[in-house]
């Protein structure tokens, strides 16, 4: 018997829509992965009978109820409660990854149990964000989360609320923790929870608060510390950091990052394998007394990104020992200080490729001394330069004097470029100020010069 047109159509029609439906399973959940929060996954049921619990089998939760379930007037706490419990019973017995933005919408009790019902289900990264409307005082961890064996990644958001560890031994397989809007003042609690986190490799603080921190940890390679605000504390009278005091002693970390108000006072240790730093702490070096050797304890460092006004709140050139980097290759420079750039990069013989970011204030102009770049002083701060950016450049006459004298005695310059952050300044002055310099004397004989636009 003949199939109809009909019949045939359809079928053709079928085979197009299944060439995507008849793709593997770990593709589809590959795809499904992708889309924006587990709603969307569920959504993908209505496709057709392959997909209708193809979700379900997807290892993994997200849901954002901040950014894409507030704004619909339907969904109330008790609904998304239900939705809760819902995806829940539909969900494997193993997630990668749970992550739960619910801000304050929710009491503590629940958030326990959506906990628990995620490390049952051994989850390996958790992405918590959550401030619970009955508990304005310290936040517990449940039992359970701490003593999690398979979670790796732990990123924590409590918007300002205040964290609270039970007394056990836990988070033996954890190697990242971001935590963000943490309130830390619990006597050493960082220092106890690190000490519960002996693989631990990646650390991130983000806008905390704290009356001291201590960072030590044998494992750990990565340390991000970011508070982007100044705290006022009305009892101390004072406008403080994200904590008091710092101490940093991590023998294997291997970068570092320092950006904000980070604290009044820092000591730092035991940074034998440091290799890339990023040090913008806003009033890094304020108060005197609370300066220990940062330099000496980045001898090793081979990346550097500061800024001159941090340099030179640290080092009096008439006090102090000069600083030694022997091992950097690579400096991004925010030049705020002027007048330090040549005394720094004197102390810099190595160094092979040097990034000048020049703010729109730059202090020191009226201090900036052309003399300080004499032969003798170039020579050996370009005896290994290669290459020279000049960012946010603009024509003032003390930077052209630098372009000149590291153009005169680099012998191994391969490149300099200059980055423009006004557009309409750069089709208007590049070609003039590019003649301008291809003029000057070049020691170097494949030196090649470049003028970019750089606009955020």
């Amino acid at each position: 018997m003949k199939k109809s047109k009909l019949a045939k159509k359809s079928e053709g029609e079928l085979d197009g829509v299944d060439m995507i439906s008849n793709l593997p399973d770990h593709i589809l959940h590959l795809i499904l992965s992708r889309l924006e929060g587990t709603q969307q996954s569920i959504r993908s049921s209505i496709l057709s009978r392959r997909w209708r619990y193809l979700w379900t089998s997807v290892p993994s939760i997200d849901i954002n109820y901040v950014h894409q379930l507030n704004h619909l007037p339907e969904w109330n706490s008790n609904r998304f409660r239900e939705f809760m419990y819902w995806v829940f019973l539909n969900k494997p017995q193993h997630l990668e990854s749970f992550r739960l933005w619910c801000a304050n919408i929710n009491r503590m009790l629940t958030i326990r149990h959506w906990i628990h019902a995620a490390v049952m289900r051994k989850v390996k990264l958790l992405d918590l964000m959550f401030c619970p409307i009955d508990e304005s005082g310290d936040i517990q961890v449940p039992h359970s989360l701490v003593t999690c064996a398979s979670l790796e990644v732990l990123k924590l958001c409590l918007l300002g609320c205040r964290l609270c560890l039970p007394n056990i031994t836990g988070f033996q397989a954890l190697r990242v923790l971001e935590l963000t809007q943490v309130d830390l003042f619990g006597d050493d609690l960082l220092k106890y929870f690190l000490e519960g986190c002996p693989l631990l490799e990646d650390l991130s603080l983000r806008d905390c608060s704290a009356y001291s921190l201590v960072i030590s940890s044998p494992k750990l390679k990565n340390l991000r510390i970011d508070n982007r605000e100044e705290v006022t504390d009305e009892d101390l009278d004072l406008d403080w950091k994200m904590c008091l005091s710092l101490t940093i002693s991590c023998p294997k970390l291997v970068y570092l990052k320092l950006t904000g108000y980070v604290a009044m006072k820092f000591l730092f240790d035991s940074l034998y394998s440091l290799k890339k730093a990023v040090i913008h702490a806003q009033d890094l070096f304020r108060f005197e007394e609370s300066t220990d050797d940062l330099f000496r304890n980045m001898s090793k460092v081979e990346s550097l990104s500061i800024s001159l006004l941090c340099v030179e709140q640290y080092y009096w050139s008439d006090e102090d020992e000069p600083i030694s980097l022997p091992n950097l290759k690579t400096l991004e420079l925010k030049v705020d200080a002027l007048h330090m750039l040549i005394p720094f990069l004197k102390c810099l013989p190595d160094l092979e490729s040097l990034h000048l970011i020049f703010p729109k204030n730059v202090y020191g102009l009226d201090m900036w001394n052309q003399d300080e770049a004499s032969a003798a002083t170039m020579s050996i701060l370009t005896r290994h330069l290669k290459k020279v950016e000049f960012l946010e450049f603009d024509e003032e006459k003390p930077k052209l004097d630098l372009a000149r004298a590291l153009l005169e005695h680099g012998n191994e310059l391969e490149g300099m470029v200059f980055s423009w952050g006004d557009e309409t300044r750069f089709h208007k002055r590049s070609m003039k100020t590019m003649n301008r310099v291809s003029k000057f004397y070049k020691a170097s004989s494949v030196v090649k010069l470049r003028s970019v636009i750089k606009v955020e």
